[in-house]
Formats: C-alpha cells, structure tokens, sequence
C-alpha cells in the first residue's frame, strides 16, 4: 500500500459523484484514499431524478439526498458545497475554484455532468411603466427554467401551489414527466413539442398514440407539430419603484400554430449537453457536440491522472447517453481502476479460489439497450432500442425481423418487441409493468428474458394473483430483484443504506415505500403489483 493515501478530487456533486464515492469504499474504509468533492450547487449530491416530485410538491427537497456531508468527514470524504471549479492545470496536478482556492490532486475525476439547452427566444410585450417591447431575442425573462436543478424545482412548486399555468416544452422523456408530474397534482400544464406525438424518438407510431391519449387523460394538454413563436412578457404592479421595477416575468407563451397559451413558468425540456469546458481548456479530448474522451475504464487516453464518468463523458468516443444507468457502470469501473492504483485489490471481486475475477467494462453503444423508463407514479412505460422496422424488410419472412405486438388500447397496454435472432433490437411497453421490468433487465445484455414473448403477458396479468418471488424485479431503475433487496434490507436500517448495497430505492424513488415495508416488516415476499 502507498506511503500515503491517494488523493482523489471529484468535480462536481450529482448523483454519478455520489456512487462513485460509494464504490471507493473499500479504498476509503482502509485509509488507501482519500476524496474531496467539489459540487457546484449549494446541496450536496441528491437524486436529481425525482426533481418532478419536489416541482409537484410530493417531497421535499431534503428528502433526496445521497450524501451526508458530516458523515463523509469521518470516512475519508470532503464534501465542499458551492465550489465551482474554473480552471484545470494538468501539469502542477490542482484545480482551481472560482475564489482562487487551489485543490491539489493525485487523481482527477470529472464527473461535471451537462447543462440544459435553452433555446433563444424571441421576448415581446411590456416592461414596467407601460413601455411596450417589441419582439427582439436574447432576453430571457422570470419564468423560463430546465428543471436540473433543486432551486427550479422549488421555484415550480411555487407556481403549482398558487394554481398558477406552466408551459413544458419538449416532448422527450424529461417532458413527459416533468408533464405528467405536475397534472397528477392537479396543476395546469400544457406539453407542447414538435414532433406528432410525444416520444416521437423511441416509441413507434401506435404506441406514440397512445401515451398521447393517455397524456390528455391524465390531464396534460398535449400540443403537438407546436413549437414557441415568442414569450410574452409583463412587469409586475408590486415591483414599481424597486430595484426589479421593469423586470420581464412570463405570462405567456405564443406558439408557431398561432395560439397563445398562458404560462408563469415554462419548462424548457429541450436537450442537454455535456459540461466539458474544463476538459476542453486543459487540452483533453472532447467531441464536437460535447463528451470528454475516455476509454472503457472511464481514464483520459492523454492523461492517465484524469478521469471522466456520467453526463460528461464520451467512453471509447460514444456521444454521452444522458442515462443514469450507464453513469453507474461508468462509476463501479473508474472505482476499480482508482482502488488498484490505492493498492486497494480487495476490491476486486474474487472467486471461490481466491483469484481476482474481472469485472466486465462498461457496455457501449451496440452492445447493449439502455432503457429508457418514465418516472410516474400514474404510467408506466419503458422502451429500448429501436422498435420501429424498416419498411424494406418483410417481418412476414422468414429470414425477417421477428415482430411480436400486442395492444389493448382500451386498457392502455401496449408491448411491440423487435428482434433478430436471439438479439433483442427494441421495445415498447405501455401500461405493462411487470413486462416493462422484465425487459429492461435485459436490456443490459440485449436478450430476450423468454423464448415464448406471450409468456410475459402471461406473467403480467398473472401478477397480481401471486407474490413476488426472488428473481422478479422491484425496482426498475437499478435492475434489483426481490431476493437481492430483501438480503440488503437484512442487513440494513434505512432505505438508504439498502441502496448503497444493491441500487435500489437510489433511480426514481418510487420503490422507497416497499423497501420502507420490507425494513419494517422483515423478510416478507412483497404482493405483486407494479415493480417500481
């Protein structure tokens, strides 16, 4: 073991840092390491996933932190909140935060995930003293958020307790949440996005169909083939003759279809890129439309010093996949390689003989299907891969794709499978959970969980008559099955520390209640229902 420990710096503070720090444990409990975390937010690390929850009101904030930074003083980990790392000097080995503190490092991680794009628009309406403003762009007004951040989810959560409208922009899957999170509560939200339904990217044309209409009957007023024209604007009566006298707040938006649909808030679901501006400027590999370049072990290939997991990272030159899942993997492999370079090897996994057994690299693109699950507490629908088929190619042929759909629109399920051979090549599950979970465990591995596909609508349905088993999966996001919970929660207290074990409750949170039940009850098989 080094003379010293390894200094570990970690820059930036969300949920990826987070399980990187719990996978150094065997490194930090042995005193081979030791880590400082430079989060920019004024919070330590939560699960910025269930960021619609706090913006409806279910939870509050503090509820969804990974962290607890008083802990991490005595395990070997510094929590610094509100340090925003400006520069990188790569020769002398230091970073440097926006007060000019220096942080020295043996081994960097960049972990600075990625910033949401906000598109340019153009502003028209009054600002203070009844001055009128023509539409003119590069102003944006009071109203206009991302929702990646606990201080936007806050501020929503205002709008939706004064009953105020809120616009969300985007029909992707950060859309159709932030959507559905705040209609279950009652508020009044419109989704408008361009495409003819919403998922237009991952779901084909019938299932698109159906989560529209399962969207309105939720209580979203979905827009579709509709994007902003322009934002109007107003001051407001009680900022006269303050400091924000003539500030321009949203009150509504104008759209490309001609309507004009009033808003306080508008929700821009529009894209991300990685943060890679640090990389950039100290001379490591980025892409063009944002990823720093890392190999399978998440290492920069012109710096062996430095690292790269998450949002921010490129592996093997792949564009950042924007998933939480592929941000784990990323972390559990950088967490190997910086516990071999501690002089840490117990933390590699051993077998019955004593010899190290290695763990395979994190997957990449074409080996694998990262699912994509819609956080909800009223929906359930996942998808992977591509589920549309060329129309050149006869499903019909025997040498074709092999298409298995089903659908009851009626019921609101919906379940098309496409595959070749025995690789899967996409999904859709709508309304199916049970199905929904099966799959995207598989998903890893790109098989299918059964031979015969009708099989799994015959354990769907069956669920409910019969109690989870060992193998079936209560939590969605992390892949743990009911066996793999129960064995944590054995040895656990809390919800959280059953997450540090297995993964799960530490996705979308929506399993936090059975494990709470499992923690309180001891080990009882879980009635079967909806995996979370």
């Amino acid at each position: 073991m080094p003379e010293r420990p390894l200094r570990i710096v970690i820059v930036g503070g969300g949920p990826v840092a987070a399980r990187l720090v719990q996978e150094l444990r065997p490194a930090l409990d042995s005193g081979a390491a030791r880590v400082t975390v430079l989060g920019e937010e004024p919070l330590p690390a939560y699960q910025r996933i269930r960021l619609g929850d706090v913006a409806s009101g279910r939870i509050d904030g503090a509820e969804l932190a990974l962290i607890d930074p008083a802990d991490g003083h005595r395990d070997g980990v510094e929590i610094r909140c509100g340090a925003a790392v400006v520069s990188l000097d790569r020769g002398r080995r230091i970073v440097t935060l926006a007060g000019g503190a220096e942080v020295g490092y043996d081994r960097l991680v960049l972990a600075t995930g990625a910033s949401a794009f906000i598109p340019d628009f153009p502003v028209s309406g009054t600002r203070g003293r009844g001055i009128s403003v023509a539409a003119v762009a590069g102003t944006r007004p009071e109203g206009v958020i991302a929702l990646r951040q606990m201080q936007e989810a806050r501020r929503l959560r205002e709008a939706v307790r004064a009953g105020e409208p809120v616009a969300v922009l985007g029909g992707g899957v950060l859309g159709v949440e932030a959507a559905l999170a705040l209609a279950e509560v009652g508020a009044e939200v419109s989704l408008l996005h361009r495409g003819r339904t919403p998922l237009g990217r991952q779901l084909d044309a019938d299932a698109g169909r159906l989560l529209h209409r399962l969207l309105v009957d939720a209580g979203v007023m979905v827009r579709p083939d509709c994007g902003i024209q322009e934002l109007v604007v107003a001051a407001r009566a009680q900022d006269r003759a303050t400091d924000r006298d003539g500030v321009p707040y949203l009150t509504a938006v104008r759209t490309t279809q001609g309507r004009r649909i009033p808003a306080t808030l508008l929700v821009a679901c529009t894209g991300i890129r990685a943060r890679d501006e640090l990389a950039a400027a100290a001379g490591l590999d980025t892409l063009p439309r944002g990823g720093i370049v890392v190999d399978r072990t998440g290492r920069c290939p012109a710096d062996a010093s430095v690292f790269a997991v998450g949002d921010c990272a490129a592996p093997l030159g792949a564009r950042p996949s924007g998933l939480i899942g592929p941000g784990w993997e990323q972390a559990r492999a950088a967490a190997l390689a910086l516990c071999l370079e501690a002089g840490h090897p117990e933390a590699l996994e051993r077998d019955a003989a004593g010899r190290p057994v290695a763990a395979p690299p994190p997957s990449t693109p074409g080996h694998r299907l990262d699912p994509i699950i819609v956080k909800s507490h009223s929906l359930s629908v996942a998808c992977a891969g591509d589920p549309s088929v060329d129309p050149a190619l006869d499903p019909w042929h025997p040498r074709g794709p092999h298409v298995s759909t089903w659908a009851d629109p009626a019921a609101g399920q919906y379940l098309r499978i496409v595959s070749e051979g025995e690789r899967l090549v996409g999904f859709v599950a709508i309304g199916l959970p049970r199905t929904a979970a099966e799959l995207s465990r598989h998903a890893g591995t790109g098989t299918l969980p059964v031979a015969d596909r009708s099989a799994l609508l015959a354990m769907e349905h069956a669920a409910g008559d019969r109690e989870l088993g060992p193998e079936d999966v209560l939590c969605r996001c992390s892949g743990a099955t009911c066996g793999q919970v129960e064995e944590a929660a054995a040895d656990s207290s809390t919800v959280d520390e059953v997450g540090r074990r297995c993964g799960a409750g530490t996705g979308c949170g929506t399993c936090r209640g059975r494990i709470s039940e499992l923690l309180a009850d001891g080990p009882v098989r879980q009635r079967a229902g909806s995996p979370a």
